[in-house]
């Protein structure tokens, strides 16, 4: 009888250790949750103070650039010494911050146009390898660090590299970089702006030959203006905007389209403007270079057509905005064709630019104006993320 006493007391016994034992287990791992819960939390407010750091550099770099040589903008901020490489400014909500990423305790700076966010910018010319500024088609190149802040003493740096889009307004209704010829008496091509008082030569050539047949109508502010120094880069433009493309087409053979529609302005004659008040496309034909596209058949369009290659058009083509070819450009056949805005043509100077028929290129500085409007005057070219 007491054998059994004793056994039951030891079972008691035995199960009071083995219940201490799995309170202590089941401690032990609220415990490690709550730890871990405090360390996931304590990521999360890290990780979130740290993006809002992040996100303050990003804006920094967008204020620049939207106020940076944009006509118009607000407190417009310029470049006041281009072949500088010593030239540097700082754009800053906060003076001890620039203050603190200039070294320099009476640091100038330009104030943000918000309070919101908290960053500051320096802003300089990029060096070339004989330390002088670096160029792109003439103009600066600029490297731009940003550097985000919050309350909480989160700190991000972003920087990009910009260069400005080298894209500029058409230098007269035609401009070739190739011999003009001229065919027609209904031929029409007037540097008289159409739309305003920015009148510009009918023609422009870098060559010195611009034959005339019929005879055709040239006016302008001179009508016609050979052996240029204005020497574009059109394969440039077109790569740096075939990147912004709305449209965009690649063709290894010649091809002839016809009805296409990129909008749709209304004519008045080959020798008055077209009205156009819709959206405006960028549209983009790579011809490899070489091969030659045909738009005919009531083709369309307003915005910039950008064409690597060459060019045909005939049969009612009409145009609001800019046309630049890197090869040669061609108008034939009948129909009405009238292009408002400017025509750029001819990278190679072994090709004609050949104009006939009944054509109308007008310049209108309103139709360029919303172009230039349309495209961001600066891209970025790189960016990283320093810290």
């Amino acid at each position: 009888m007491e054998s059994n006493v004793t056994g039951k007391q030891e079972e008691r016994g035995f199960v009071l250790v083995l219940a201490l034992l799995m309170l202590l287990v089941l401690t032990l791992i609220g415990a490690s949750s709550m730890s871990s819960t405090n360390f996931e939390v304590l990521i999360s407010g890290n990780k979130r103070i740290s993006e809002k750091a992040f996100y303050s550099a990003e804006a920094g770099i967008h204020e620049f650039m939207a106020r940076f040589t944009r006509a118009g903008a607000t407190q417009e901020i310029t470049d006041s010494s281009p072949s500088d490489p010593q030239w540097k400014i700082f754009l800053a909500t906060n003076e001890d911050k620039v203050q603190q990423i200039s070294k320099n305790p009476s640091q100038d700076f330009i104030p943000s146009l918000q309070n919101q966010l908290i960053y500051a910018v320096e802003v300089r010319h990029k060096p070339d390898p004989s330390n002088n500024v670096l160029m792109k088609d003439g103009l600066p190149v600029y490297i731009v660090r940003s550097h985000g802040y919050t309350a909480e003493g989160g700190n991000r740096v972003t920087e990009v590299e910009i260069c400005k889009t080298p894209i500029a307004p058409p230098p007269a209704a035609l401009y070739s970089k190739a011999p003009v010829n001229l065919k027609g008496t209904s031929t029409y091509i007037s540097g008289k702006d159409h739309c305003g008082i920015d009148h510009k030569p009918g023609i422009i050539t870098t060559t010195p030959t611009i034959t005339e047949s019929g005879p055709p109508t040239v006016e302008g502010d001179p009508a016609k203006e050979v052996n240029s120094d204005k020497n574009l880069n059109l394969a440039e433009m077109v790569k740096s905007l075939k990147g912004a493309a709305d449209y965009e087409y690649d063709y290894n053979t010649n091809q002839t389209l016809t009805g296409l529609n990129w909008g749709a302005p209304t004519p008045h004659g080959t020798t008055e403007p077209l009205s156009y008040d819709g959206d405006l496309n960028i549209v983009y034909f790579n011809m490899g270079g070489d091969k030659t596209l045909k738009l005919a058949g009531g083709t369309k369009g307003a915005g910039i057509l950008l064409v690597n290659g060459n060019l045909d058009l005939s049969g009612g083509f009409t145009w609001y905005g800019e046309i630049i070819v890197t090869g040669s450009f061609n108008f034939s056949g009948g129909g009405e064709k009238n292009v408002t805005g400017g025509i750029l043509a001819g990278e190679s100077t072994t090709v004609n630019t050949d104009v006939g028929g009944n054509v109308g290129i007008l310049y209108c500085s309103d139709a360029v104006g919303r172009l230039r409007n349309g495209i961001p005057p600066y891209k970025i070219t790189s960016w990283r993320e320093v810290y």
